[in-house]
């Protein structure tokens, strides 16, 4: 049994960022800092050339190979740099003093965080609490969706020793209508070898009896869509994993979408991919793709005309909640899948979920490389994104996720530091974050010993 010590750090940008903070066992001794926006800009603006984030006219791949070739996540002491620069940007010296005096009386702190846009993209992990100690090293850090996400919820979770022994549902690299796969690049996410290393994978879980074959045939670069998906989730299952793309608009939280087989003859929220003539005027096809986006997985069809209703099973309109349930625990493995606190309005894909029943959402606060990027910079190389993702499904199966992943990522730091290897940059390990939100409930003031794994796991 291990004594926890929660602190709840929120932040809003109104110009400069306003960032507060309270520990639950001191809930009357609130504390804040404003971050003025001159003081963050350069350390955020390092941030944001480390990460792969297209310039204006660029491609993603060039952004990315760019990243992988000279940005700070490439060098041992340029990342530690820019480690220290965020530290002195965001994490306030009083807080990371109140952190130090928790931790010398021998508990254990967690960070549960809700960023601002400003402060989205920061990996708090790395953050400096002593020279080079990193938060990963003595602290729990999570994201929690703002308190109206759970006053207002849809669906709340049940507990997860009721629902672990329901099989598990993978959407793994679903195809993409190759008309705007390639206009839009969509294409495959997983080179062959990828492949083979998540197809095993599946074949465990057949082997064991965890999924049936049916959906071992369907996991992994399947033609799947929206009416198959909601099929599959509305069968009781423990957990979802989904490897593949998700694309955004910073100014639009809710176009936040998953990428499946769907055109543009699925009704939904999302406006369809087209192509544009020199004018910049749509030439629309048939066959263009249509995102599925955020806004489907909270208001369903809702909206939608009488003909849609029977497609999904039902005779009338329904919630996004009710056509695709959420599973207790939710991996979205993807390019930034944790789009939602860009926006002053906090939502997207995580917040969705969480909305439909998820209690935790594995997703990425950055672009992912692809592995075949990172091998064409490191000959040899292993496959970190797809080692990424084949952690976090270990985990999501396992009573501790977080606990596990916490684990593996100070192991990566510690190979990092070592080596400096490619195949170890923070760019793929340090992208993750956790989005907690288990079903809560009306109580006194809050117990001081807790389980680690009691926490997380539901």
């Amino acid at each position: 049994m291990t004594i926890t010590s929660d602190v709840l750090v929120r932040a809003v940008d109104a110009g400069d960022t306003y960032l507060s903070w309270r520990w639950l066992d001191d809930v009357r001794t609130p504390a804040f800092e404003v971050l003025s926006a001159a003081a963050t800009a350069p350390a955020l603006t390092a941030l944001e050339l480390a990460l792969g984030a297209p310039r204006d006219g660029e491609r993603r791949h060039d952004a990315m190979r760019r990243a992988l070739s000279e940005g700070a996540f490439t060098d041992i002491d340029r990342e530690r740099e820019l480690a220290r620069m965020l530290t002195e940007a965001v994490l306030p010296q009083r807080l990371r003093a109140e952190i130090r005096r928790r931790l010398d009386a021998g508990a254990r702190v967690c960070l549960r965080l809700t960023p601002s846009p400003r402060l989205t993209r920061v990996p708090w992990e790395l953050l400096c609490l002593n020279d080079d100690q990193r938060l990963l090293e003595i602290a729990d850090v999570v994201y929690e969706p703002p308190a109206a996400v759970h006053a207002e919820r849809a669906r709340c979770p049940g507990d997860w020793e009721t629902v672990r022994e329901f099989p598990p549902l993978f959407v793994i690299d679903p195809a993409v209508p190759l008309r705007s796969a390639r206009r839009h690049e969509l294409g495959h996410v997983l080179t062959l070898q990828d492949l083979e290393l998540l197809s095993a994978r599946i074949e465990e879980y057949i082997d064991a009896g965890r999924i049936d074959a049916a959906d071992g045939e369907t996991a992994l670069q399947h033609p799947t869509n929206r009416v198959a998906l909601g099929t599959a989730l509305r069968t009781p299952r423990s957990r979802f994993f989904y490897l593949g793309h998700v694309t955004s608009s910073a100014t639009e939280p809710g176009s936040a979408a998953i990428h499946l087989t769907d055109t543009v003859r699925q009704w939904g929220m999302a406006a369809p991919l087209r192509a544009h003539d020199p004018n910049g005027v749509p030439i629309p096809d048939p066959e263009d793709h249509r995102p599925f986006a955020a806004l489907d997985l909270l208001l369903g069809t809702t909206s939608a005309d009488r003909d849609v209703w029977p497609r999904y099973g039902f005779d009338g309109p329904r919630l996004g909640c009710e056509l695709w349930p959420m599973p207790h625990r939710v991996a979205l493995i993807a390019c930034e899948g944790g789009a939602d606190y860009r926006a002053a309005e906090t939502f997207g894909l995580v917040m969705a979920m969480v909305n439909a029943g998820a209690a935790l959402v594995t997703t990425t606060r950055w672009t992912l490389p692809a592995d075949r990027a990172i091998r064409a910079l490191r000959a040899g190389a292993p496959h970190p994104t797809t080692t990424l993702a084949l952690r976090v499904d270990a985990a999501h199966e396992g009573p501790d996720p977080l606990g596990e992943l916490a684990r593996w990522q100070r192991e990566q730091l510690r190979q990092w530091r070592a080596t400096g290897d490619l195949a170890y940059t923070p760019l793929v390990w340090a992208a993750l974050t956790h989005t907690v939100a288990p079903r809560r409930t009306v109580s006194g003031p809050p117990p001081q010993e807790v389980d680690s794994a009691d926490r997380y796991s539901g």
